[in-house]
């Protein structure tokens, strides 16, 4: 039985504590359209995440005639279970789209809706093909939990891991000192160090470093295919997950049993904010709940509202400011262009163009954890604003980092004309390191007129990872030169004229990842550091180069 109804929005108009199949039972609260009838059966927007639903996104939905369903999770809010993120959330969705549509005010359609882990739980829940999930809107997060979620192409994503899971409340971290808490060692007992107690998702995301069963069990990889539903993918070019978004897309479009797959991309953060120092226009924002209404009432109510029409891509192309629809992923058109890494003189800086490089003596640096290349702006999804000395999201001026003697720099001469570089980026690295394992770093930056440079994207490699993030680690023999491929995170940016590209090449981007402690040890239980002498090559054989996808 229902409770009767209450108070009308923003409170929910009905709250139960839905039975899953081994009796635990979660909360989840109900918001019934504006003109809701009795007896009439409505289409519904399920959210499952940390807290049973969002009144503003509620209020949105009901009002263009869609019934709103929030559930917290196991061990969330007061749902009962244990607080076990991910493992649960696909038979568990599975019990609570059953329970949606037996109920009276529901027609049997049922959508999801979600950013971050309330993404998460759409993804996992979307293989078990429910005949009532109709649809999926997956925002700010990867499907693939191993490759770049708590860690990144083999790094621990640090500052956004520990917060939440290292300590239970911020405040305890405060007290211990933001920048103590990052570099604190090992990382493995952070979590007693700072709140005196073990933290168990902390423990799983620091301890499983390597791609293991703990993730291929909650990992979309190899399941794509069982997708079979329409999914419309929103992030940002500055979250942590935009070259994810797009990786999903693709990997959605090779399998071809989706037959709607649309992506909306804006230069935002993790919550849907136009950040940084940067400015984008008036137009850089997205409503992202507007544009899920229209295309769910498109993809469920089958209302001719034109997006049939409308190419499946949207994106806000940085520096040209302005939004723009693309039918694929890269773009057709894309001309892939090596610019090459020059070594000017015995200097940290550089040359950038599209001229390889004749015989040379490479770029030599050394790296020291204990004082890493500090964070500055970025594409991550670490939402604390307490201590923005350390780490912020978002387009920041890079010229600090320019001076430190670990950071090289390659700049082109100012262009010419206005150059676009839209879609995947890649980074091809011949280095040599005196460590048996190590990081490398890169950031792609627009330069301006007057000096400043913003950064658009960011990568790590792990060394230990080179050949590939899904099979066993190989350390390094030091002194050996080995290819690394960094993929930095999609981007789209318009390079105006007069400006400058710029690369910066490092081993650390300290609290965003882990600091690699260079010793070739088993990750996240080391308490000591070594420093490691890195050699970047500009040979013929060994061109290091950045692959830009130029839009002609």
């Amino acid at each position: 039985m229902h409770p009767k109804l209450s108070d009308p929005f923003p409170f929910p108009n009905l709250e139960d504590r839905v039975k899953m199949r081994d009796g635990v039972r979660l909360h989840t609260r109900t918001w019934l359209p504006d003109a809701f009838e009795e007896g009439t059966r409505y289409p519904v927007v399920l959210s499952r995440g940390y807290r049973a639903g969002n009144s503003s996104d509620a209020k949105k939905f009901t009002a263009a005639g869609y019934v709103y369903v929030g559930q917290a999770t196991r061990g969330h809010g007061t749902s009962e279970g244990e607080l076990n993120r991910f493992f649960h959330d696909g038979i568990d969705g599975y019990d609570t789209l059953t329970w949606i549509s037996n109920q009276p005010w529901n027609d049997g359609n049922i959508a999801m809706y979600g950013r971050s882990y309330w993404g998460a739980t759409q993804w996992l829940v979307a293989p078990e093909q429910h005949p009532n999930l109709k649809a999926i809107i997956p925002q700010n997060i990867n499907a693939d939990l191993w490759q770049c979620v708590y860690r990144c192409n083999g790094a621990l994503t640090l500052a956004m891991t520990a917060a939440g899971r290292a300590y239970t409340e911020a405040e305890e971290a405060s007290q211990y000192g933001w920048e103590a808490t990052y570099r604190y060692l090992p990382l493995i007992d952070l979590d007693i160090e700072v709140s005196g107690k073990k933290n168990h998702l902390w423990r799983d995301y620091v301890s499983h470093s390597t791609y293991d069963d703990f993730w291929k069990e909650i990992s979309l990889r190899g399941k794509y295919h069982l997708v079979t539903i329409p999914v419309f993918l929103m992030s940002g070019w500055y979250d942590y997950y935009a070259g994810a978004t797009f990786d999903n897309y693709m990997a959605l479009r090779r399998n071809g049993n989706v037959a709607d797959i649309r992506v909306a991309i804006n230069p935002s953060d993790h919550l849907n904010r136009v950040v940084g120092d940067r400015n984008f226009g008036p137009d850089a924002g997205k409503d992202d709940v507007e544009l899920a209404i229209r295309w769910l009432d498109h993809v469920i109510k089958g209302l001719d509202n034109g997006i049939e029409s409308e190419p499946p891509i949207r994106i806000f192309v940085m520096g040209a400011n302005e939004w723009r629809f693309e039918n694929e992923w890269p773009l057709a058109r894309t001309r892939f262009t090596p610019f090459f890494f020059h070594r000017s003189d015995s200097s940290r800086f550089g040359k950038l163009n599209t001229s390889p490089p004749q015989d040379g003596e490479p770029s030599i640096f050394h790296y020291n954890p204990t004082d890493p290349v500090p964070t500055l702006g970025g594409n991550h999804s670490f939402l604390g604003t307490d201590h923005p000395e350390l780490i912020r999201v978002g387009a920041v001026d890079q010229r600090p980092n320019e001076k430190r003697s670990d950071v090289l720099v390659f700049t082109s001469e100012p262009l010419e004309r206005d150059l676009e570089v839209t879609g995947p980026i890649e980074i091809v690295l011949y280095a040599a390191s005196s460590a048996r394992d190590t990081d490398f770093t890169a950031k792609l930056i627009d330069v301006y007129p007057d000096g400043t440079a913003y950064n658009l994207t960011e990568g790590i490699i792990r060394a230990r990872f080179r050949n590939s993030i899904w099979e066993d680690p190989k350390l390094l023999t030091p002194g050996e030169i080995y290819r690394y491929t960094l993929r930095l995170q999609a981007t789209s940016n318009v390079f105006q004229r007069k400006h400058r590209i710029r690369v910066h090449l490092s081993s650390s981007n300290f609290p965003l990842w882990d600091r690699n402690p260079n010793t070739g040890n088993e990750q996240g239980m080391d308490d000591e550091m070594i420093i490691a002498s890195q050699k970047i090559y500009h040979s013929g054989e060994h061109s290091s180069h950045i692959i830009l996808p130029i839009i002609p």
